[in-house]
């Protein structure tokens, strides 16, 4: 059915109106997620109206949205983004996973080559605020990165939402900001509202995400997307850490030396908390308590415990 429905759009698409065209267009890219959407919504998603949906809808034989829904959950097509297709008795699954790991990586190197790479490190280096948000199960990335990058910058800040309205990102971030939105299927409603209200007010913005984000071009032309794993029943989050160390390091090259700040870090954290062993030696580690001087030139004072 939905091979019908692809090829019903397809053949008919030079009759269509510009509107229909927006509507079959996203059809024909997201029918995955049709079963989860209404006419109001998929009329938001596309910039038309509920009625001009049904409309549509109708002219191609369905009822409305509703029969559409049931056509397409009847065939299942939409949960093959999650269903793990039934492995061979003597199949190899530590294999598989590599081989699926080494292919996921592959496409991330590529994108440090694409047009859009280069764009995305001078934002994140030269911007006076960078913010990020990430959501839901995958909240943890945008603090990991956040984490990362004020290691090499000032003023980064992850902003949870947990406000309810994302103060410090859309109140404090300027047209010479930085606001980073990071998210993966299925997307977080906070995401793309967020990612539309950040282009309105006119911040720069950069989307990390999958392919199967179809609007996130329509808002930036920073994005950065990793292919989804479609034969997989969980995320590899391994391959968008992987892409947050690659941004990292570009930002280091395109930067200089950022190992005074580093150093200044580290000598904050021996100060506030405390380490458990030796430093390591390098450009501008600071020494443990052993009256070394630190990456500043600052001598330290031995640790003195009480009788």
């Amino acid at each position: 059915m939905t091979k019908d429905l692809q090829k019903k759009l397809k053949s008919r698409w030079d009759t269509f109106t510009t509107a229909e065209q927006r509507i079959a267009g996203y059809l024909l890219q997201n029918i995955s997620g049709i079963p989860f959407e209404t006419a109001a919504s998929l009329g938001k998603r596309v910039g038309v109206s509920a009625m001009t949906v049904g409309r549509f809808l109708r002219n191609l034989g369905y009822d409305g949205v509703s029969e559409l829904k049931e056509e397409l959950r009847g065939e299942a097509s939409w949960m093959q983004l999650y269903r793990i297709a039934e492995p061979p008795a003597n199949a190899d699954h530590v294999s598989e996973a590599l081989q699926a790991e080494i292919r996921s990586l592959n496409d991330v190197y590529a994108l440090a080559r694409s047009e859009e790479w280069a764009p995305i490190v001078k934002m994140l280096v030269s911007a006076d605020r960078v913010s990020v948000a990430s959501f839901q199960h995958g909240a943890f990335l945008g603090m990991g990165f956040a984490s990362s990058l004020q290691h090499v910058r000032p003023r980064v800040s992850f902003e949870s939402g947990g406000d309810g309205s994302y103060t410090g990102l859309l109140l404090d971030s300027t047209r010479k900001s930085c606001v980073v939105l990071i998210d993966i299927r299925r997307y977080s409603r906070h995401f793309r509202l967020l990612a539309e209200e950040v282009v309105e007010r006119g911040i720069p913005l950069v989307i990390i995400t999958d392919t199967q984000c179809y609007w996130a071009r329509h808002l930036t032309p920073h994005v950065l997307m990793i292919p989804m794993q479609t034969g997989r029943a969980w995320h590899s989050f391994g391959t968008l850490t992987s892409l947050f160390s690659l941004l990292i390091n570009a930002m280091i090259r395109e930067m200089g030396d950022v190992f005074g700040r580093i150093g200044d870090i580290t000598d904050m954290r021996q100060k506030f908390i405390g380490y458990d062993g030796p430093s390591l030696p390098g450009k501008g580690t600071p020494a443990n308590a052993s009256g070394k001087t630190s990456s500043r030139g600052r001598k330290r004072t031995p640790a003195t415990r009480k009788p």
